[in-house]
């Protein structure tokens, strides 16, 4: 516990707490609730190491470089991903290929472990004191909060806010690696004393991979009214005409998000803009791209926003359009932040005929699924909004703000997980 008797939790992430949408709602909510939170982060240029937030303190630690000085073997990418012949003949490639797939990934394997040792032994020496929860946000947070509980006590709490074998560079790694790692993330989790997810196929799918219930916390909307008539922040910012209808894109700018196809669709949206809200390593290509289309001055690109500012910038939008592609079956069962965001902002959405989010969108009528394969048929759905007449975007409008303000709300989430804190005690010295 904290010196003035409340109950402490960290919440340990795997970046830098910029746009760390669930996070803040995390960090904000249980500090609302009275527990005294921490939030560990990673260290990052510009950012203090320290500070105070809207009632919790951030701490951005640095994370150890173990064996830093071994080559890190890259990850096939997506596209070519078997490898060809070059110039070098492929034996060449083959051999280098095994030398990365043995030597290399063992090498990789052990400087996670390492990493995850070190880690958590730089948080403990900057708290001390433990905590009653650690809170570990995906995978590579997971056996550094389960060394903290060991070494200061407490109970750990896995927040698996994706499949993490089938997300990310986990779900490019050669199979034998990923059925090791699986085994481990099992063994990890069955260790932890609760486990938490983000939406009911992904419990699904971790009840049978990891082989234990998980209490379902969606990434629901905080309490918000969106002005009505909406505000033109958009337009304000970009200098737009007042008729120009504003398709909003909010989240990572990494492949596979279908930031690519709604550039192009918006092509064929008459009097509409596309606005990209966000950050990511793939930003500098897929800007470039679209910059090189010949609509390219009606797609704007934004940097992230604060977490607090989504919901108001969202409201000023006419449509959020979230095509995320089936590239894996991560993005095949999510249902992201920014579909609840839109719930919360009254904004319909036009959203990938997936099972994670279609389900919701067909379950709360809040907007149009479409192929997100198909630019064609992204701006077919982007039409449909748009173009509705007034008594049906009203209708979208409160859909979104019933599902917003009724079974998604933010503080129904968090009522869950302050239920799963009271079952595991959450007293270090128990």
């Amino acid at each position: 516990m904290a010196p003035d008797g409340r109950r402490r939790i960290v919440l340990l992430l795997n970046n830098s707490f910029v746009a760390d949408s669930r996070s803040w709602k995390l960090a904000t909510g249980l500090a609302r609730a009275g527990w005294a939170v921490t939030v560990v982060a990673r260290t990052a240029e510009e950012l203090p190491a320290g500070e105070e937030r809207e009632g919790f303190v951030v701490l951005r630690i640095e994370r150890p470089r173990p064996l830093g000085w071994l080559p890190s073997p890259a990850l096939p990418a997506p596209a070519d991903a078997g490898g060809g012949p070059s110039r070098s003949g492929s034996r060449t490639v083959a051999a280098r290929k095994r030398l990365r797939d043995t030597i290399g990934r063992a090498v990789q394997g052990a400087r996670f472990l390492a990493l995850a040792r070190g880690w958590a032994d730089a948080i403990a020496d900057a708290l001390p004191d433990g905590a009653d929860i650690w809170q570990a946000e995906g995978l590579v947070a997971l056996p550094v909060a389960l060394r903290l509980r060991d070494r200061l006590g407490g109970r750990v709490v896995y927040d698996s806010r994706d499949i993490g074998l089938e997300s990310g560079r986990f779900a490019r790694l050669p199979g034998p690696w990923r059925a090791l790692l699986g085994r481990r993330e099992r063994a990890w989790a069955r260790a932890a004393d609760g486990l938490v997810t983000v939406n009911a196929p992904y419990a699904e799918r971790l009840e049978r991979t990891l082989g234990r219930a998980a209490t379902i916390v969606h990434n629901g909307p905080v309490p918000f009214m969106p002005p009505d008539p909406p505000e033109h922040r958009f337009h304000e910012r970009l200098g737009l005409a007042p008729d120009t209808r504003v398709v909003l894109a909010v989240g990572a700018v990494v492949a596979q998000r279908g930031i690519e196809q709604a550039t192009r669709a918006i092509a064929d949206v008459p009097a509409a803009d596309l606005v990209v809200v966000g950050d990511g390593e793939a930003r500098p290509r897929i800007e470039a791209e679209a910059m090189a289309l010949p609509h390219a001055h009606r797609v704007h690109f934004l940097d992230a926003l604060p977490p607090k500012e989504l919901l108001p910038w969202t409201a000023s939008a006419d449509v959020a359009v979230m095509p995320i592609q089936p590239s894996t079956l991560n993005h095949r069962l999510t249902t992201p932040t920014r579909l609840f965001d839109a719930m919360g902002a009254g904004v319909p959405v036009v959203a990938s005929d997936l099972p994670g989010m279609a389900a919701i969108v067909r379950e709360t009528g809040i907007g149009v699924l479409v192929d997100p394969a198909s630019a064609t048929d992204i701006a077919r759905g982007l039409r449909e909004v748009l173009d509705a007449p007034p008594e049906r975007r009203a209708a979208w409008r409160q859909a979104c703000l019933a599902a917003a303000h009724g079974p998604y709300a933010w503080e129904r989430q968090l009522q869950r997980l302050l239920a799963l804190y009271e079952v595991l005690g959450a007293d270090p010295a128990a």
